[in-house]
């Protein structure tokens, strides 16, 4: 993963909030990544989580001139992408795909396809069946590293939420 300098996040907003495609062109290419992986984490179809990241930096880009520089464009961003995969999962059935097998295949650790399908299987229905706000909170603090004020900011609840979920 790549790490991602605060001040240069910081610089690119500025710039963004200018209309600098250029710099949202580095700040995509920067994030990209992980509000994919934040978005399939929701809804386990790559097309689905794909389609839902462009989702979420098109309305970062159209919204770009009320970005506050004194608030964390990263925080502001997962909150765009935590709001559409909502959006998403209310309007569409539940169901758990395989092509979550494809995107974990690199994370095999030696066990057989099989251990590792059914193990797969059993940890996506268990996230999936977690309640929607208590399943944001595992996968941003879990898998995207957030802190726990960062993830309270993002969904925009309290800090003691975030703790007790």
């Amino acid at each position: 993963m790549i790490k991602i300098d605060n001040n240069r996040v910081l610089f690119l907003l500025g710039k963004i909030k200018e209309r600098d495609e250029e710099a949202f062109k580095e700040f995509f290419y920067l994030f990209q990544p992980s509000i994919f992986y934040y978005l399939f984490k929701f809804v386990y179809n790559r097309a689905t989580a794909e389609d839902l990241t462009q989702e979420t930096f098109i309305k970062f880009w159209l919204n770009a001139d009320r970005l506050d520089l004194t608030l964390s464009g990263k925080a502001y961003l997962y909150k765009i992408a935590h709001n559409l995969a909502i959006n998403h999962t209310k309007r569409t059935p539940k169901e758990i795909t395989h092509e979550a097998d494809e995107f974990h295949a690199d994370r095999r650790n030696g066990k057989s396809d099989v251990d590792y399908l059914f193990l797969l299987d059993d940890y996506q229905k268990a996230v999936s069946s977690l309640p929607e706000r208590c399943r944001a909170v595992f996968v941003l603090c879990r898998f995207d590293g957030f802190e726990y004020a960062e993830i309270a900011e993002i969904l925009g609840i309290s800090l003691q939420t975030v703790i007790k979920d």
